[in-house]
This record gives structure tokens, sequence and C-alpha cells, in this order.
């Protein structure tokens, strides 16, 4: 968490490549992480690195259906 918070700080003081360092840190520490992948997408684009920054966003709307259906699946389970 130490990261993806520094990351976010950093983007929000202008530091992209700072940002994207520690983001990625996170990235590799808790690679399920949806939130990671769509903070990492901000510093890239301003950066204009934009094919990382889609790579980013894909992996984020990959990770948040991957949720959505683990969570259905629990609660489905969950029932009588």
């Amino acid at each position: 968490m130490a990261h993806f918070e520094l990351g976010r700080a950093l983007l929000q003081q202008g530091d992209a490549a700072g940002a994207i360092e520690s983001l990625e840190a996170a990235r590799r520490l808790y690679p399920d992480r949806d939130a990671t992948y769509y903070q990492l997408s901000q510093p890239t684009v301003r950066l204009g690195r934009l094919p990382e920054a889609q790579q980013a966003m894909a992996a984020y709307q990959k990770l948040i259906e991957s949720n959505r259906l683990k969570k259905r699946e629990s609660l489905e389970a969950d029932r009588p």
C-alpha cells in the first residue's frame, strides 16, 4: 500500500516519473489490485507513453470484470 499511496502523492505533486516507479513497485507486489493499474495509467499519459497507458487501462478493465465475477460467484455460493 505504501508504494501505491506514494505513487498517488508523487503524481499529485507533478512527478509523473516518480509516480510510475512507485506504482510499478505496487503492481509487482499486488498484481491483482485493479486500482493500481488505473493510477498507473495517469502518469504514463502525462508523459505521452500512450501504449503503456492503454495497457494499464486494459488490465484495469480486465481485473474489474474478474473481481465482479468472483464476487458474484462468492455470493451465489453463500446462498442456501
